[in-house]
């Protein structure tokens, strides 16, 4: 749930206050990057991989694999268990839009 967020995993291990203070800051919002994957997946049909989600958003691919994370811990979307080979040859999750995560693009 968004207000169950684990803010541990928004900042690094021995991160600066600085750090942990902006990871308290945003823990529970869904604006910015996080808005723009979620708006991306939906343009792309509610199903899709990170890269194709960064292609879509215009975003780098490094932005977007965090947000993915956490859209994840807040139950925004969902892995499907299918998985699609990018253009590096990687493996990559296929997330699909909740229904709460489609309340934040509709």
């Amino acid at each position: 749930m968004i207000d169950q967020v684990d803010v541990q995993k928004m900042h690094h291990r021995n991160a600066p206050d600085t750090e942990i203070a902006a990871a308290h800051k945003v823990a529970r919002s869904v604006a910015g990057r996080r808005l723009e994957t979620l708006q991306g997946l939906a343009a792309l049909g509610g199903t899709a991989a990170g890269e194709q989600i960064a292609l879509a958003t215009g975003l780098s691919i490094l932005s977007i694999r965090p947000r993915l994370s956490e859209l994840l811990e807040m139950e925004l979307l969902e892995d499907t268990f299918k998985r699609h080979t990018n253009s590096y040859g990687n493996t990559e999750i296929i997330w699909q839009l909740t229904r709460k995560g489609e309340k934040y693009v509709h």
